[in-house]
């Protein structure tokens, strides 16, 4: 399959660093041209599935705008001008929690729409956190730290308790990488 080619390109709509809206002119491979496709770019972001030594997975509770309502969520944030994904997950992970992680495994990367962009996700799964210090996100943001078992935290996905999508991505592929097992307990090499 071909690309679409874009004919030209404007900005409508700019609130940096936040939101860019542009109106595209594209032509498709079989001639087509569409006067009027639009593209959202928001920050990327990067998030991260914290794991305790003890099988535990680290959760925040926090009021979400977006959604209008309190969701349980994972360690998450902009990703700066300039920093490397990675480092956004663990300055996030320590921020938002006050853990840091013995090691971080990329789950991957993508754009969260696949017409308009919207944004693109960092996820990373983070093995064996620890308690470094008192967490301070640092915004406007108030949260609450809790440690679930994965079977709690499945439970939150079932019941629509993780409301957010990008929230419940990053649960589902550290469970399709055997990340985090039924039981909780990682198995020896089992990530990464």
């Amino acid at each position: 399959m071909k690309k679409w080619q874009i004919v030209k390109q404007s900005t409508v709509f700019d609130a940096p660093p936040y939101v860019r809206v542009s109106k595209q002119t594209v032509q498709l491979p079989n001639g087509l041209q569409i006067d009027n496709f639009y593209q959202v770019h928001l920050r990327s972001f990067a998030i991260v599935l914290p794991m305790l030594p003890t099988g535990e997975v680290l959760t925040l509770r926090q009021y979400k705008h977006g959604l209008g309502r309190v969701s349980l969520t994972f360690p998450a944030g902009f990703i700066e001008q300039g920093e490397d994904p990675e480092v956004a997950a663990k300055r996030e992970l320590l921020e938002e929690t006050g853990f840091e992680a013995e090691r971080l495994h990329r789950l991957g990367e993508f754009v969260d729409n696949g017409n308009q962009r919207g944004c693109t996700g960092h996820y990373y799964f983070a093995e064996n956190c620890t308690y470094k210090r008192t967490p301070n996100s640092g915004d406007l943001e108030e949260m609450e730290v809790q440690a679930l078992a994965p079977a709690d935290v499945d439970m939150a996905l079932q019941s629509g308790e993780i409301g957010i999508v990008h929230h419940a991505c990053v649960w589902a592929m550290a469970r399709a990488r055997s990340s985090v097992p039924s039981g909780g307990v990682i198995p020896d090499g089992s990530a990464g």
